[in-house]
């Protein structure tokens, strides 16, 4: 259930300043288009706003969340969803579990590799047979990658990672940045959270997941600008105890606190409250600067 918040315009969502004539078109286009199905009318009211990103791109995922919010309020109401039958991940196998054991030097060189468009139900049955949280369709952008050994020439899986949007809200993060619920709503875009990281089960090599980490910390800012057209200035991720985070601290990434343990559905965790520890890594030295700017600030306008 998304909570319920006011809309009095002129409001921010993301990088985007809505104004009074704004939310009327949208609920105008709404009300006069019932026919469409939902994502032609989210279509429809990013191209006449017109709301895109940086690369050109319709930001229909963002609008399509904007409109639920709406909805969620009482101000408009949307077509039914129409969910299309979708290839189950349980039929596709996964990639063997092949043991690989041994020093990280003799499996260098070790790459982090976005995952093509073919491989992807691969990829997805892979992570939702060995990851202990199995796989969760990611919303918005996001990005796959396998984790390659290259050594001899011989291209190896040694695992998957997964980035993608950044909580809507933790009170330890909000902290430790010093966000104000404004600056949260404007500039959580370019924080992208590693929700999936899996070393395949056989594969013993030593120090490779914070190698890994530290591999896909430098190429990510230049695969999310190709991609979306703007660069994530920091990375976030949560561990649930009884484990530490190892690899995160031994790649240099900062652990700044505990969770409420409410999760993304407060009302199903209240009994049973997950606590999980937090940790974070700038991608850019001025990364306060790119999200707790006073005045808007174009993707770009601080340096990495």
């Amino acid at each position: 259930m998304v909570s319920l918040r006011s809309w009095d315009p002129p409001f921010w969502i993301g990088d985007r300043l809505f104004t009074a004539e704004e939310l009327t078109l949208i609920k105008e286009t709404v009300r006069q288009f019932k026919r469409l199905s939902r994502r032609e009318l989210i279509a429809t009211i990013c191209e006449n706003l017109p709301w895109k990103a940086p690369n050109g791109k319709l930001k229909l995922e963002a609008c399509r969340l904007f409109l639920e919010q709406l909805e969620s309020s009482g101000l408009i109401e949307l077509p039914p969803k129409k969910r299309p039958p979708k290839r189950k991940v349980h039929e596709i196998a996964p990639l063997p579990c092949i043991p690989r054991e041994g020093p990280l030097k003799q499996y260098l060189p070790v790459t982090v590799d976005p995952v093509s468009v073919e491989e992807q139900h691969l990829w997805n049955a892979t992570v939702a047979a060995y990851h202990p949280l199995g796989y969760r369709q990611p919303f918005g952008a996001h990005q796959r990658y396998w984790i390659h050994s290259r050594a001899e020439e011989r291209l190896q899986v040694l695992g998957t990672l997964l980035f993608a949007a950044a909580a809507r809200t933790v009170a330890v993060r909000e902290a430790w940045i010093g966000w104000t619920e404004l600056e949260r709503n404007r500039f959580r875009y370019r924080i992208i959270n590693n929700s999936r990281f899996l070393i395949l089960p056989g594969v013993q090599i030593p120090h490779l997941a914070s190698h890994v980490l530290a591999l896909v910390a430098r190429r990510i800012r230049a695969d999310w600008q190709k991609r979306y057209g703007y660069a994530p200035v920091l990375f976030e991720t949560f561990v649930t105890p009884p484990h530490r985070g190892t690899c995160y601290r031994a790649a240099n990434w900062q652990y700044i606190g505990e969770t409420a343990g409410l999760g993304r559905e407060p009302k199903k965790q209240k009994r049973h409250p997950v606590v999980r520890l937090m940790f974070v890594y700038p991608l850019v030295r001025e990364w306060r600067f790119g999200l707790c700017a006073p005045t808007p600030v174009a993707d770009g306008e601080f340096d990495a």
